[in-house]
C-alpha cells in the first residue's frame, strides 16, 4: 500500500492521472470476488483512494468474476452488484470489470440462457453498470482482448461485434493490441478494432511487464507507438513489471510519451516529437538520484521520508589502512548514469537488447566462430583485438553490478538484486570462455562435463523450453528451421538422366570421387544407371524445390536380369523382385525417405510381388542405416567380390521372406580352414 502511495506522488508530478487497481494478490479482487472486504480491509481501501484523490490520480477498482461465475444466475449478479457497492463507500467511482485470462466455455445454464459468451459478459456489465448509476469512468477488459486471440482476425470476430454492438456505449473496452505483449501498435490496427468495438479502446499495455518470465525486468523506454495514437484512444495504462522500483523508467517514458502530443485550444492538438531514446536518458537521469535516498532509520515504514547522501557504503574498520604489500581495501566508486544506461541496455524490452547488450552479442558470436584452437590468437590478431575488447565490456558489467551492490537506496538493491547477480553470472561465464578460447585459461575435462548448476539453467521450466520447437526463435543469431515441401511422383523415361545424376553425386562421394568398380554391376545400380528399365508403374522420383531429390525404382523379376552365379539361388527364389533408392546427403528427414519406399512397396504388392530384396554395397551405409530402421527390411550378409577392393562387401536388405543371415567374416574364415584341410589331404 505504501508503494501505491508513492505511485501517485510520481504520477502527479509527472502528469499522468489514472491507476487501475487489480492486484493477483489481493485474493478479493479475483479468486474470491464474492467475498467483502474485512474492516482492516476496507481501512486501507479507503485510505488508498483518499491518497490517489489527493494527487489528482482516478483510482479505477477492477474486480474479475470470470474464474467461476455463472451469468445466468441472478444471485451472482447482486452479489457482485453488493461488493461494488462496498468499494464505492470507500469513495471510489471508477470501476472496471475484467474477464481476461479465463475458460471461453459457458456451463450448460448459461449455454440455455445465452446466445455466446460475449452476450453473457455484456448483459452482466451493463446490468452492474446501470446500478452502479454514473460512474467517472467504467471499463470492460473482453476475453478476446488483443487481436491475436480474434478467430478469424478482428474484421470478423463474432466475439468483438457482439461487444460492440451490445455493450452500453459508455463503457470503454480495454485492448492490448496485436498481441498480449505487442512490439508495435499501429494507428491502422487502433482504426480497426475501434470499427468493429464502435468506439476507441483503452490500450492496456504490457510492453514492460515482466510476470511472465522471472530472468526478465524491462527498462527500456515506451516505444514503438506513434504519437498519432494518442487522439485515437480513449486512454493508455501500462502494465509494468512487478517489483515496483523497477518501473522508474517504464512509467516515466510513458509520462513524456504522452506530454508529447499536448492539447490545445483546437481539436487537432499540437504534436511534439517523441525520441525514445531521450525519452530514456531523462528518465535514467532522474532515477540516478532516488539511488543516492538512504532509507529511514529502522528500515521501514513511509517512504516519503528521504536521507540524502553522497557517501557510499565502503567496507571499512575503524580508518583501517593497508600496508605497501597488503591487500587493497574493497571499495565501489559512486553510482554513475553510464551505469545506469548499461543496466537498461542489458534489461531493455520484449523483443530487443539495447545497443551495449547486442554489441556484447554479436562480438561473443564472432569471437565463438572465428577461435582456432591450433591458430594463435594473439593480442596483436584480430581475435585477440576483439576478445580485449569484449572482456572490457564484461568487466564494465561487473562493476556496475558493485557500484549497485554499494548503493544508499536498499530499496531499489533489493528488487534489482536478483536480476544484477544473474547477469554478472551470465556474463562472467561468457568471459571465461572467451579467455578459454584464447588459451589464458583451460577448462578441465570435469568442468566441461560435469559442470555446476549455474551453468545450465532453468530447472524444470528451462528443461521444458529447450524441448519446444520455438525455443530461441527470438535469439539475435536464431536460425529458423526453414520447412522443406517434398513431392513424390511417378517415374517416367525422361527422368532417366535426373535418377543417375543422383546415382553418381552419391557413389563418388562415398568412394572420395572413384564411382569405378569391378565384376558384375549389381541389379540397383544397372537399373539407376538406365542399364535395365523399371517394371511399369514401379518407380518413384521424390522432388523438391531444387528438382529431383530421391528415387526409388523396383524390378519384379529380378532372375531374368540377373547375371549366371551373380545370386544365390535360394536369394532370388524366396526374393524373385528387387529394388533400389538413393536420395541426396541434403534430405535429412527419414520420414520422407520411409514414404518414398512405403510407395514403391505398395506399388508391388499391386504386381503380386510378395517378397523382394535390396542390394547395398558398404559406401552405400547412410541408406542401409535408414532401411534398417524401417520394418519392411531384415539385413542379411552375403560374401563380398574378392576382385573389388572399393566394394568388398555387398549387403542385401531382403523383405519378409528373407532367410540368409551370414557373417562374411566369419564365412571367409570358415572357407580358408576348408581350403587348408583340403591341401593337407592332398599332401
Amino acid at each position: 500500500m505504501e508503494q501505491r502511495k508513492e505511485l501517485f506522488r510520481r504520477e502527479q508530478k509527472w502528469g499522468l492521472n489514472a491507476y487501475l487497481y487489480a492486484p493477483k494478490d489481493d485474493y478479493k479482487h479475483r479468486m474470491y470476488w464474492r467475498d467483502l472486504y474485512t474492516p482492516q480491509e476496507a481501512e486501507e481501501l479507503q485510505n488508498l483512494i483518499a491518497s490517489a484523490k489527493e494527487h489528482y490520480v482516478e483510482f479505477i477498482y477492477a474486480i474479475s468474476p470470470g474464474l467461476d461465475v455463472t451469468f445466468s444466475n441472478p444471485k451472482e449478479v447482486a452479489t457482485l452488484k453488493r461488493k461494488l457497492d462496498q468499494v464505492w463507500g470507500f469513495g471510489c467511482r471508477s470501476f472496471a470489470i475484467l474477464f481476461d485470462d479465463i475458460e471461453a466455455e459457458m456451463c450448460p445454464a448459461d449455454k440455455d440462457t445465452f446466445s455466446s459468451l460475449a452476450s453473457a459478459q455484456v448483459h452482466m456489465t451493463n446490468e452492474v453498470y446501470q446500478h452502479i448509476g454514473k460512474p467517472e469512468t467504467f471499463l470492460f477488459c473482453p476475453t478476446d482482448y488483443c487481436a491475436a486471440f480474434c478467430t478469424p482476425s478482428v474484421a470478423q470476430s463474432p466475439y468483438l461485434h457482439t461487444v460492440g454492438e451490445k455493450l452500453h456505449p459508455a463503457i470503454d473496452v480495454l485492448w492490448t493490441g496485436p498481441k498480449v505483449v505487442s512490439k508495435e501498435i499501429s494507428v491502422e490496427s487502433i482504426d480497426e478494432v475501434t470499427g468493429v468495438l464502435k468506439r476507441a479502446p483503452v490500450i492496456w499495455d504490457n510492453i514492460h511487464a515482466n510476470d511472465y518470465d522471472p530472468q526478465r525486468m524491462m527498462l527500456g523506454p515506451f516505444k514503438d507507438r506513434p504519437v498519432e495514437l494518442i487522439p485515437k484512444i480513449r486512454g493508455i495504462l501500462t502494465n509494468p513489471n512487478c517489483e515496483f522500483e523497477l518501473n522508474f523508467v517504464a512509467i516515466h517514458t510513458l509520462a513524456t510519451w504522452c506530454k508529447s502530443y499536448c492539447y490545445g485550444d483546437t481539436v487537432k492538438g499540437d504534436k511534439k516529437d517523441y525520441i525514445p531514446q531521450e525519452a530514456l536518458v531523462l528518465a535514467l537521469s532522474e532515477w540516478l538520484v532516488e539511488f543516492s535516498v538512504s532509507d529511514p532509520p529502522g528500515g521501514g515504514g513511509g517512504l516519503s521520508k528521504k536521507n540524502y547522501s553522497e557517501e557510499v557504503p565502503m567496507q571499512t574498520d575503524g580508518g583501517y589502512v593497508p600496508g605497501p604489500r597488503e591487500k587493497p581495501l574493497f571499495t565501489a566508486e559512486p553510482l554513475i548514469l553510464n551505469d545506469l544506461m548499461l543496466l537498461s541496455d542489458l534489461f531493455y524490452l520484449p523483443y530487443e537488447h539495447g545497443p551495449t547488450s547486442l554489441t556484447m552479442l554479436q562480438e561473443l558470436h564472432w569471437l565463438k566462430s572465428n577461435s582456432n584452437p591450433v591458430g594463435t590468437m594473439g593480442k596483436d590478431t584480430e581475435w585477440g583485438a576483439r576478445a580485449e575488447q569484449f572482456d572490457k565490456m564484461c568487466e564494465s558489467v561487473v562493476q556496475m553490478f558493485n557500484r549497485l551492490s554499494n548503493v544508499s537506496n536498499r530499496r531499489i538493491l533489493y528488487d534489482l538484486y536478483n536480476y544484477i547477480c544473474d547477469i554478472k553470472s551470465g556474463v562472467s561465464m561468457a568471459r571465461d570462455f572467451v579467455k578459454t578460447m584464447g588459451g589464458q585459461t583451460t577448462l578441465s575435462a570435469q568442468q566441461v562435463n560435469d559442470p555446476e548448476p549455474w551453468g545450465f539453467r532453468g530447472a524444470q521450466s528451462g528443461e521444458f523450453q529447450r524441448m519446444l520447437p520455438n525455443h530461441g526463435y527470438k535469439d539475435v543469431f536464431y536460425q529458423s528451421p526453414r520447412p522443406t515441401a517434398y513431392v513424390i511422383r511417378p517415374y517416367t523415361p525422361s527422368d532417366q538422366s535426373a535418377v543417375q545424376k543422383i546415382f553418381k553425386e552419391v557413389m563418388c562421394e562415398a568412394t572420395h570421387g572413384s564411382s569405378a568398380t569391378k565384376g558384375p554391376m549389381l541389379l540397383g545400380h544397372r537399373l539407376a544407371c538406365g542399364q535395365l528399365g523399371p517394371s511399369p508403374n514401379c518407380a518413384f522420383l521424390m522432388e523438391d524445390e531444387g528438382g529431383v531429390c530421391g528415387y526409388a525404382l523396383g524390378l519384379t523379376d529380378a532372375k531374368s536380369a540377373a547375371s549366371k552365379d551373380q545370386y544365390p539361388e535360394s536369394l532370388l527364389g524366396d526374393n524373385p523382385s528387387v529394388i533400389t533408392m538413393q536420395i541426396l546427403p541434403k534430405v535429412s528427414d527419414p520420414s520422407i525417405v520411409k514414404r518414398l519406399v512405403d510407395c514403391l512397396i505398395s506399388a508391388l504388392k499391386t504386381t503380386g510381388c510378395k517378397a523382394f530384396f535390396c542390394e547395398l554395397g558398404q559406401r552405400e551405409r547412410r541408406m542401409l542405416d535408414i532401411l534398417k530402421r524401417m520394418d519392411s527390411f531384415s539385413v542379411v550378409t552375403m560374401e563380398g567380390r574378392p576382385n573389388d577392393p572399393i566394394d568388398p562387401t555387398k549387403y542385401t536388405v531382403g523383405g519378409s521372406n528373407a532367410q540368409i543371415d551370414l557373417d562374411t567374416k566369419k564365412n571367409e574364415n570358415n572357407n580358408k580352414k576348408k581350403k587348408t584341410k583340403k591341401k593337407k589331404k592332398k599332401r
